[in-house]
C-alpha cells in the first residue's frame, strides 16, 4: 500500500471517528433536550395553574372597574342634567326679575311725577291760602277801623 492509500484511510477512520463522536453529541444532546421539554411542559402547567386565579381576578377587576366606571358616568350625567336644570332655572329666574324691575322702574317714575303734582298742588294751595289770609286780615283791619 501507497503512503497516498495509508492516508486516505487514516483520514476516513478520522471522519468517521468524529461523525460517530457527533451523532453521539447529538443523540446526547437530544435527550438532554427531551428533558428539558418535559421540565417546560411541568413548569407550563405550573404556570397555567397559578396564572387561572391570576386571570380570573383580573378579570373581576376589569368587571368591579367596568362597574364604578358605569356609576360615574351614570352620576356625572346626573350632575349634568342637574347642572342644566338649575341654569334653565336661574335663566327664568333672571328673566322675571329683570320684568319685575322694569315695572318698579315704571312704578317710581310714576310715584314721583304725582309726588312732584301733589307738593306743586300743596304748595300753589299754600300760596293761595296766605293771599286769601291777607285780604282776610286786610279787610277785618278795613272793616275794624270803620267800626271805630
Amino acid at each position: 500500500m501507497s503512503w497516498a492509500e495509508v492516508v486516505t484511510a487514516i483520514s476516513t477512520a478520522v471522519i468517521a471517528v468524529v461523525a460517530l463522536a457527533v451523532g453521539v453529541a447529538a443523540l446526547a444532546a437530544i435527550r438532554h433536550m427531551s428533558g428539558l421539554r418535559k421540565v417546560l411542559e411541568r413548569v407550563a402547567q405550573s404556570l397555567e395553574q397559578d396564572a387561572r386565579p391570576v386571570l380570573q381576578s383580573v378579570r373581576s377587576m376589569v368587571d368591579d372597574a367596568t362597574g364604578v366606571v358605569a356609576a360615574v358616568r351614570s352620576e356625572a350625567d346626573g350632575f349634568i342634567g342637574a347642572s342644566h336644570d338649575l341654569r334653565d332655572r336661574l335663566e327664568r329666574l333672571v328673566g322675571r326679575t329683570e320684568e319685575r324691575l322694569q315695572d318698579l322702574d315704571a312704578l317710581v317714575d310714576v310715584l314721583q311725577y304725582e309726588i312732584e303734582e301733589t307738593a306743586l298742588d300743596v304748595a300753589a294751595a299754600l300760596r293761595t291760602t296766605r293771599r286769601g289770609t291777607r285780604v282776610f286780615r286786610a279787610m277785618k283791619r278795613a272793616f275794624l277801623r270803620r267800626g271805630r
